[in-house]
């Protein structure tokens, strides 16, 4: 709670909005008691993170956010062209899930390093900041034709030693020494010609496997790319790619899908690997709720989050939170609830990021979700009309308050303001069942809730 409204008072008194510190203090008992009565959950990265030195004092709001999304296509990476793969490796170190494509496929030249001149040292610094900038050098030596940097991993801690900021133990430089191996092996395979989708997939699993090794979470991908490559449709086929089994699985592979294709070559990769899925970008351009017209809000948006609950644009990132409808007597106190849910949703939207391409497109779109847990729970006691009812009033609360908030912080309403989100460790937490698990209860439940959410 003092993290939560440490951002609030600033952002006020920061534009000189007033603060009324009486009012703070009534609506943070507010949010205590729905997060202490589980009625609602901040992500886990804000259970994790919000109000500790990761955000008070380091000021890394990026970590506060569950996903992201990349795009690799030119002209929208910034400054070079590692930069995407240097902000989904920074995203992940932050327990941010990632989403990429692989638009930066036959438009960028791998001019292969100059072998005539001398190795550059990079000493890699013991940080998350000197993982990337090494990754990025690495690279960039590829991309730009430049010397072959030598990496000194003398300063990087040793394995087993504490990790102060974020907690549990180092994995010393071994990780990162066989990422920069691996990359090496995937770009030097290129030389001389352009980063084809294979590449541009291999290097950010590559990446998600790192991050696994080297520090104390799972990271979270997912790889957008054409039905008709065949390479693509195919990365997951470990006995075509048998080398990509040690990094391959770090990522979900879905098609840019179009209405009126053919499924049937991807449906038989789906069939024998469970991938790739499907995903209808132009729907989710075009629509918020499936059962209202189409409001064409999220045209700048080029994918998603590696659940894909959300839309994204590149360099976007995104705050979810869960709400538990079973844990209400009734509609009135479920609206309340989803009062303090969307405030801190909302809140989390006042903290910069480190990177001038997220807070550009974030400061603009003040993209939040607020979810539904425990689905299964609630229509066994109060039947599926019920929760019709609930999803459609619990809707009109949210943009509601969406427009009261925005207006007190003197803020854009966000582009978009709920979301369907496949809950894991915090609908157990509150003791809900996740939509994982709805296939058990009836896909038909998935799909009611995608409607009216």
């Amino acid at each position: 709670m003092n993290g939560t409204f440490l951002m609030q008072q600033e952002w006020i008194e920061r534009h000189r909005l007033g603060w009324d510190a009486a009012r703070a203090q009534r609506s943070a008992q507010r949010m205590y008691d729905d997060i202490f009565s589980m009625r609602f959950l901040p992500p886990g990265r804000g259970l994790w993170a919000m109000g500790t030195p990761v955000t008070r004092d380091r000021r890394l709001f990026a970590a506060l956010n569950n996903c992201a999304f990349v795009s690799t296509r030119p002209g929208l990476v910034g400054e070079s062209a590692s930069t995407p793969y240097s902000f989904l490796m920074d995203m992940s170190m932050l327990g941010v899930g990632v989403g990429f494509d692989t638009a930066g496929a036959g438009k960028v030249l791998v001019r292969g390093m100059d072998a005539s001149a001398p190795p550059r040292v990079v000493r890699i610094a013991d940080s998350r900041e000197g993982w990337v900038h090494s990754l990025a050098a690495l690279i960039d030596a590829h991309i730009e034709g430049t010397a072959r940097p030598h990496f000194d991993y003398s300063l990087v801690r040793a394995k087993g030693l504490p990790i102060k900021g974020f907690g549990g133990l180092a994995s010393g430089p071994a990780p990162l020494a066989e990422l920069h191996t691996s990359v090496d092996a995937a770009l030097s395979r290129v030389a001389g010609s352009h980063l084809d989708e294979r590449t541009i997939v291999d290097i950010m699993n590559m990446i998600g496997r790192c991050v696994v090794s080297g520090n104390v979470r799972r990271t979270a991908e997912i790889a957008f790319g054409s039905p008709d490559s065949e390479t693509y449709i195919d990365l997951k086929n470990y006995e075509r790619f048998p080398e990509r089994a040690s990094y391959g699985w770090t990522s979900n592979n879905s098609v840019f899908a179009t209405l009126g294709m053919k499924y049937d070559d991807i449906c038989r990769r789906v069939e024998a690997n469970g991938e790739p899925g499907f995903f209808w970008l132009e729907n989710a351009q075009r629509y918020g709720r499936m059962g209202d017209p189409p409001n064409n809000k999220d045209m700048r948006a080029m994918g998603g989050n590696p659940c894909l609950e959300q839309t994204l644009e590149p360099f976007e990132l995104c705050c979810l939170v869960e709400t538990f409808p079973f844990r209400h007597e009734n509609i009135k106190q479920y609206k309340a609830t989803l009062k303090s849910a969307y405030l801190y949703a909302k809140t989390v939207t006042l903290g910069q990021t480190h990177w001038t391409q997220s807070n550009r497109v974030m400061l603009r779109n003040r993209r939040v979700g607020a979810s539904m847990s425990g689905i299964a729970q609630f229509v066994a006691k109060n039947g599926m009309e019920t929760l019709r009812e609930w999803c459609d009033e619990g809707y009109k609360q949210i943009e509601k308050t969406d427009e009261s908030v925005s207006e007190w912080l003197a803020i854009p309403k966000s582009i978009k303001t709920t979301s369907i989100k496949p809950s894991g460790t915090v609908s157990l937490l509150a003791g809900g069942t996740n939509i994982k698990y709805l296939c058990a209860f009836g896909v038909l439940s998935f799909f009611i809730l995608f409607w009216f959410c």
